[in-house]
């Protein structure tokens, strides 16, 4: 078997799919090296791990597997962001560059678009999932009637 960098690529899209189960998925432009280079500064500044895919193989990869419906987004580079930092915040992520956009997030097996991460304080897994948990707790204690509907629907005969 012959190994060269398209398989190489190819590869490390299915790692980050199968294996990571927290990263972004950001939309880039194509950029000159001078711009690109910056751009990575800004990166290791942050400490975010990325991986820089081209559309084609990123689309080929993805319509065989269970992210199909996530092909429609894909209009350019795709760049993989992953952090295993907790104190860093979504809004200083989507201020990292003007040059990329947060397309979506893969949290588990599950993809949220950005409309659906937009309200997360934090972005711990552990910690979303502890407030989550806390939330339930409440909500399990509170009375039946507190949710019920005071208002009678008339119903003309």
């Amino acid at each position: 078997m012959s190994f060269n960098l398209k398989i190489y690529k190819r590869l490390k899209i299915k790692y980050y799919l199968k294996k990571i189960n927290f990263f972004f998925f950001y939309h880039g432009i194509s950029l000159n090296n001078i711009e690109w280079i910056k751009i990575e500064q800004l990166f290791k500044k942050n400490e975010l791990k990325y991986f820089r895919i081209f559309n084609t193989l990123m689309i080929n990869i993805l319509k065989n597997s269970i992210f199909k419906n996530l092909t429609v987004l894909m209009h350019g580079p795709i760049i993989l962001l992953n952090t295993n930092n907790t104190k860093l915040t979504l809004k200083k992520l989507e201020n990292i560059s003007s040059w990329i956009n947060l397309l979506c997030l893969k949290l588990n097996t599950k993809i949220y678009s950005k409309k659906q991460i937009k309200n997360l304080k934090k972005l711990s897994y552990i910690e979303n999932v502890s407030l989550f948990f806390n939330s339930m707790q409440l909500l399990i204690k509170m009375p039946y009637y507190k949710f019920k509907n005071k208002k009678v629907l008339q119903i003309s005969k």
